[in-house]
């Protein structure tokens, strides 16, 4: 099995992308995700993985897609992906954070571009909301090493994120309805840029077992870190799995 580099998202954003050395896997991944929203409980989630990958189509989690060109040094691809970037306001602790609207996470679609170099692994992704949730759009420019201290391949990252401005409206904004329902003011971010930096590990268990774990920290830009929703400069979130190759 070989890691490759991680789908970026806001929320750590994004799980870890697994390309299987055999056609199909199957396992379990689960994620903490320690939000910046103010008074916000910390969200765990585990789900069942399975992934497939025959080199011309891939299914892998909670992404999909075509490889539209993929060779031992370039992956051009169209995928959709789960952007697990959610607001629920029952988790806030403060009663005026819990008379927000919800936001919803949603289903992403674009293009996804990797080369493979000698001094690491480049990538750039630009992706749409395609549920109408944020009508947002979101693009990545990152890079990745690899270090291998077997069992265990490290694979450490760095990366920045651009969030279009309905997008980071519609996750950190405040309408004028919600400013007179909640006391909190109003507040309409502009589109922003953040950098992140994560380390995924991966541990060969067994010839088909592997283990990973991924900590990721992102940057906040100010015009998020001013939202009334946000009392941290940083999004960090672990996401780790268990997965069965054969």
């Amino acid at each position: 099995m070989m890691i490759k580099i991680p789908a970026a998202g806001m929320a750590l954003l994004l799980p870890i992308s697994t390309a299987l050395a055999a056609d199909i896997g199957i396992g379990v991944e689960g994620e903490a995700q320690f939000t910046p929203y103010k008074s916000y409980k910390t969200d765990y989630s585990a789900i069942p993985y399975l992934g497939y990958d025959n080199k011309i189509v891939y299914l892998d989690g909670t992404e999909a897609g075509v490889y539209l060109v993929n060779d031992d040094k370039n992956e051009f691809k169209a995928r959709v992906w789960y952007l697990d970037v959610e607001y629920d306001p029952d988790n806030a602790r403060q009663w005026a954070m819990r008379q927000l609207d919800t936001r919803h996470s949603t289903l992403m679609a674009g293009l996804s571009y990797q080369r493979i170099t000698d001094i690491g692994a480049f990538r750039g992704e630009i992706s749409g909301d395609t549920l109408n949730t944020s009508n947002g759009v979101m693009a990545t420019l990152a890079w990745a090493g690899q270090i291998v201290v077997k069992p265990v391949t490290f694979y450490p990252q760095a990366g920045v994120d651009w969030y279009s401005e309905k997008l980071a409206r519609y996750y950190y904004g405040v309408s004028e309805r919600e400013s007179m329902r909640s006391g909190l003011d109003s507040f309409s971010p502009h589109s922003a840029v953040a950098p992140w930096l994560a380390v995924a590990a991966d541990w060969e268990v067994t010839r088909d077992v592997h283990f990973y774990l991924q900590p990721r920290i992102t940057f906040l830009p100010s015009t998020i870190r001013h939202s009334p929703m946000v009392d941290d400069t940083v999004l960090t979130d672990i996401q780790s799995g268990l997965v069965w190759s054969f």
